[in-house]
């Protein structure tokens, strides 16, 4: 068509633009003049009749034709590098990249040793930067680039996002130290108050949601920003938390708690890692996704799916 862009370059200032999200540093990327990235830009906003990326903040965000035009742009460059440059085949124990991780505290206690440990045998040079975030932001970095993966419980994180299941854990309760045996009775869990830990904040609102089912309320003693310093507290108090399992036995290492079982049904959490659409066929970043699998998963048989 008469009216296309006469080269692909198109496609590399899109795939910029999204990564980068400003004109500036996309021009810095594929090393232009930023009076030429945004003279380039305008031109394509006057061929698509849109305006493709907009200001929003301190950076710039796609519409969404801009959003679908990145999308096939990172799908048209892989298979440009892959099938028609020949993109040099990932070397794990040669490389030297760096995956920025977003994680929950249940990541960084069950999945984070494994990982290093592998990595310290297969590929030495590949280095792993955790990242701590709320889960409400852990979509809009992985969509930003701030961080290359995510893993832990984030519930739903939105479209364009790859996910993919680790394993899966119980909810359960701790309390200080007593020996007792007597189980938990629902009427002494909703009159005990309670800590929460500000990391787990979906497992904080499931529970609140199952109980409200129920028609009682979560009593807060105290909302904890410190997941380490939750076992201390309970140990010490009469508080009690609920938390997956595999925290719980860690926190049994570390203070005078006891475990016990949730006096009324909760749903399994299950852990995933997610990972932008872009880069689904990264050969790194594949290759990375494998490993993680391969170290932690309790279903080595399944898939990502988006």
């Amino acid at each position: 068509m008469s009216d296309m862009p006469h080269d692909l370059n198109f496609l590399y200032l899109v795939d910029a633009l999204y990564r980068e999200g400003s004109v500036s540093a996309a021009a810095r990327r594929l090393d232009l003049t930023q009076p030429a990235a945004s003279h380039a830009l305008n031109r394509l906003r006057a061929r698509f009749g849109d305006p493709l990326f907009v200001r929003s903040g301190a950076g710039m965000t796609p519409t969404p034709t801009g959003e679908r035009m990145a999308r096939g742009a990172a799908r048209a460059l892989a298979l440009i590098r892959s099938d028609v440059l020949e993109e040099p085949r990932f070397d794990p124990g040669q490389s030297e990249r760096r995956f920025t991780v977003g994680m929950t505290d249940m990541g960084g206690t069950a999945i984070l040793p494994k990982v290093m440990q592998m990595l310290d045998r297969q590929a030495p040079g590949i280095t792993v930067q955790p990242k701590v975030a709320a889960s409400s932001e852990i979509g809009q970095m992985l969509e930003s680039g701030t961080i290359d993966v995510a893993w832990g419980y984030f519930g739903r994180l939105g479209p364009g996002l790859y996910q993919q299941s680790l394993f899966r854990r119980a909810l359960i309760g701790i309390r200080r130290k007593s020996g007792r045996k007597s189980a938990m009775t629902l009427k002494t869990f909703v009159n005990t108050p309670h800590v929460l830990a500000n990391a787990t904040e979906v497992t904080n609102e499931l529970l609140r949601q199952r109980l409200k089912e129920r028609g009682h309320s979560l009593k807060v003693a105290l909302e904890c920003p410190y997941i380490l310093a939750v076992p201390a507290i309970v140990a010490g108090t009469d508080y009690i938390a609920t938390v997956p399992d595999e925290l719980a036995g860690v926190f049994q290492r570390l203070a005078e708690i006891e475990t016990f079982q949730l006096p009324l049904p909760m749903p399994d959490i299950t852990v995933r890692q997610h990972w932008h659409a872009r880069f689904n066929d990264d050969a790194g970043h594949r290759w990375f996704r494998n490993k993680v699998f391969e170290c932690v998963s309790d279903d080595a048989g399944k898939g990502p799916r988006n």
